[in-house]
């Protein structure tokens, strides 16, 4: 291995070093929380242990038992499974009206679901860790890399505890780096994989020790950097095309597996991404850190009083269930057993009164009931428990009344939901839809004009998704048509030519998008044209062919007529 690369090595490991000791004081926040929400995976800062996993003085369990109702109003929100929770749209105004376009990327996107919600992808199981990474700290990454066997991306959720990234200011990744521990064995796997010799790249002295141990584990990284302008152009790379023309496809990240074990690193591998493979996501963007808040911070102060107050209500139970005794110094020094059945030496005096009472504790027990419930609702608003039971109130509802709350719902999820789409969904879409590519399995046939945009290495595709915040606007679109039609058939009666000024085809696209029609249900707007065309030249043929069976009756019924009043005209009898 050459100089440049020692020097690579030593440099990433020296920048992840910088970025882990500027994050350790957020760390520690982090462990806070964890031990308050979930101590079970309280291992932000120290390594796992079995015997950690439980914490014995953690008296209140209303944010562990609220997170999962988090989770849930999320899932349900913004990717619901049994949903197709976006769409792919042409990505300009004048393409939008190409049926052909369209049609093609909404196969796109069927095809894109099929891949993304297969078995071995693990798209749920990742989703769902990284909602539970928000609800806890707030941040949560996925790592999407081509699956071995071909058949699309496979999903992974990168714990918190080994990402650390460096961001530009609009969000997008300059930066990250992925602790990773992986078995000699395993790591020797990957690296043949990908066409290289484990015995060249790792070190001899820990090459030699590990094989005897094929088990022992290895410290790596994974690092990614985003290349500059000129790098990009640099690094491009050229690949024929069937009609013999040439396309150039920019390739915009590298990324290097550094073994950092042993005292001195290496890397082991590297090489280019297309697009990012790591999207990292907040919940809630901080000021001044590139980090975010999370429902358990903003409700921790609550957490903790909960916690207090509901050790002091166990206490206080304890002692009205096994109260303290006060006693005289003879009977406590004969020893006191309150079991049952039991005999006290000295619980009475001489004359039969008691020598020993129990202690009487002040204290409302119903207040603390209380003040425990209106936390505990405080608590439970943090991790929008009440948008999660909206639906389950009660009484039955109305399909309108069902309406208005899933716009409500929608309006206050929207400032959680957005920000995810832009840093996760939309980064995460792109990357699929890349690795569809270098496989080959697009759909057939693509639209030229689509080809075109995809040659260019521009977009050729837009994302409109449609969970709940989305088809409220689209809700609200619908409903404006029906009303404006209402106000157009009222008008008629006064101007008969008002319902020309309506879009008749658009108004339909509008409200079958509404109602989650696919759009390759409708004609095209050319194939609209064409039949309306064809049923106007029908009618005006049928009036010409009514018009010349009418004409022989009439020029026979005129003249007729005229003979008549000629005969008037002669006999003067008008």
């Amino acid at each position: 291995m050459d100089n440049t690369e020692n020097d690579l090595a030593k440099r990433i490991v020296k920048e992840l070093g910088e970025l882990e000791s500027k994050r350790k004081p957020l760390e520690n926040v982090w462990q806070s929380i964890m031990e308050m929400v979930d101590p079970a995976n309280a291992f932000i800062n120290r390594e796992y242990s079995a015997e950690n996993m439980f914490k014995e003085d953690l008296y209140s369990t209303s944010a562990l038992r609220a997170i999962p109702k988090f989770v849930a109003a999320l899932q349900s929100t913004v990717t619901p499974p049994n949903e197709q929770w976006h769409r792919l749209i042409p990505p300009t105004r004048k393409l939008k009206k190409d049926q052909t376009c369209i049609s093609w990327l909404e196969e796109l996107a069927e095809d894109l679901f099929e891949r993304r919600y297969r078995p071995a992808a693990g798209f749920n199981k990742a989703i769902i860790k990284i909602w539970y990474s928000m609800a806890k700290i707030g941040v949560g990454c996925m790592f999407i890399d081509e699956a071995s066997d071909g058949t699309g991306a496979e999903y992974t959720c990168v714990n918190m505890k080994d990402f650390y990234v460096s961001l530009y200011d609009n969000g997008q990744i300059k930066k990250c780096y992925r602790k990773l521990k992986k078995s000699f064995w395993e790591l020797c796997e990957d690296l043949e994989d990908k066409g290289v010799n484990p015995q060249e790249v790792i070190p001899v002295e820990i090459y030699n020790r590990c094989k005897l141990s094929p088990n022992s584990e290895l410290n790596l990284i994974h690092a990614v950097k985003k290349l500059s302008n000129k790098e990009v152009s640099a690094f491009a790379i050229d690949i024929p095309k069937v009609d013999g023309g040439v396309e150039k496809i920019k390739r915009r990240y590298a990324h290097y597996l550094v073994l950092a074990d042993g005292g001195r690193p290496v890397v082991l591998h590297s090489g280019f991404f297309f697009t990012c493979p790591y999207m990292f996501a907040r919940f809630k963007e901080l000021d001044y850190d590139i980090y975010s808040n999370s429902p358990s911070m903003q409700g921790l102060p609550d957490i903790q009083m909960l916690q207090r107050m509901r050790k002091s209500m166990i206490e206080a139970g304890e002692k009205a269930v096994d109260p303290t005794i006060l006693a005289k110094q003879d009977a406590a020094m004969g020893g006191i057993e309150p079991v049952a059945g039991a005999i006290i030496p000295g619980g009475l005096d001489d004359q039969g009164k008691e020598t020993m009472k129990a202690l009487q504790v002040t204290g409302s027990a119903a207040l603390g009931v209380d003040l425990e419930e209106l936390i505990t609702k405080g608590i439970e608003d943090f991790y929008l428990v009440p948008l999660y039971m909206m639906y389950y109130q009660e009484g039955k509802m109305t399909a309108t009344e069902i309406n208005q709350r899933a716009m409500e719902r929608a309006m206050l999820m929207s400032i959680n939901v957005f920000p995810v789409e832009n840093e996760l969904l939309s980064p995460m879409v792109a990357r699929e839809l890349d690795i569809m590519e270098r496989l080959e399995v697009l759909p057939p046939n693509m639209p030229k004009d689509l080809a075109a945009l995809m040659n260019k290495d521009v977009p050729y595709y837009a994302i409109q998704y449609e969970g709940e915040q989305h088809k409220a606007q689209e809700i609200i679109k619908a409903n404006g048509i029906m009303v404006t039609l209402e106000g157009a058939a009222s008008l008629s009666q006064y101007e008969p030519t008002i319902g020309l000024a309506i879009k008749g085809y658009d108004c339909l696209s509008t409200l079958g998008r509404a109602n989650g029609m696919p759009m390759d249900h409708l004609l095209t707007q050319k194939e609209y044209k064409k039949v309306t065309d064809d049923l106007k030249t029908q009618q005006a043929a049928q009036q010409q062919a009514a018009a010349a069976a009418i004409d022989p009756r009439a020029a026979e019924t005129a003249g007729n007529t005229a003979d008549r009043y000629q005969q008037q005209l002669a006999s003067m009898r008008y």
